[in-house]
């Protein structure tokens, strides 16, 4: 039997994501209500606020958009360059704030930095906290998301019959019905009759009682061709 294992959804994320995705839009607004006009909204007074805007403050303003696009794709990749344009936009603002004579220190801009740094640092944390299984696949690599799905076929881990609870193109979840005896960082020789008559070498990522995570290791391209192929048919 087979079915998708559907990770976490990582909430506080998604909620980061859409309040980056509308902070740009809103500090222009905000700062141009604030200008003491009364007709800031009306399109020509709009356009040249907007020509106003100094090159830097767009820049660091864009990130904050991307960082939120990256942040509504769960994936190791995304949500690291994600922290990297974090620290880029707090470094930017850090810049700005070091070129500007300490006697002619806007408060209100110091105000707002001391705003951005604070909430980068949460940002920073929060995504850290999500970085983890069942919210980010530990089987993905860097470049592509892998699926993980339910499988459950014979496996022979050495002698040692067993069974999959799940699998994917890099490794899979194997339960025994007695205690498990390998532990982390053991090189298994695996054997899946339904597969593929050749032996895959497995690692031992995660040992539990009952239970072990194999990280599957130097497969051939024949190999690879065969899991690909049974798992495909089974979906």
């Amino acid at each position: 039997s087979m079915t998708t294992t559907a990770l976490k959804k990582p909430i506080g994320v998604y909620v980061l994501a859409l309040l980056f995705l509308l902070a740009p839009a809103g500090n222009i607004f905000i700062s141009f209500a604030g200008s003491g006009l009364e007709n800031w909204y009306n399109p020509s007074v709009l356009a040249a606020f907007l020509q106003s805007i100094p090159l830097l403050d767009w820049i660091w303003l864009g990130l904050l958009f991307v960082t939120g696009i990256l942040l509504f794709r769960p994936h190791k990749l995304s949500w690291s360059v994600a922290i990297m344009t974090l620290l880029l936009i707090l470094s930017i603002n850090a810049y700005r704030l070091y070129q500007v004579d300490t006697n002619s220190i806007d408060p209100v801009f110091l105000k707002v930095f001391s705003l951005l740094a604070i909430i980068c640092t949460l940002s920073v944390l929060i995504i850290a906290f999500y970085f983890r299984f069942p919210y980010l696949d530990r089987r993905s690599n860097w470049l592509s998301n892998l699926q993980r799905v339910d499988i459950k076929t014979a496996v022979l881990c050495g002698t040692t019959a067993a069974t999959t609870e799940s699998i994917s193109s890099t490794g899979c979840l194997i339960a025994f019905e007695s205690a498990n005896h390998f532990k982390k960082n053991d090189k298994v020789n695996l054997k899946f009759s339904e597969i593929s008559s050749t032996e895959i070498q497995g690692v031992v990522v995660e040992s539990m009682d009952r239970v072990a995570r194999f990280e599957f290791h130097d497969l051939s391209a024949e190999v690879k061709q065969d899991l690909n192929k049974w798992l495909k048919s089974r979906v």
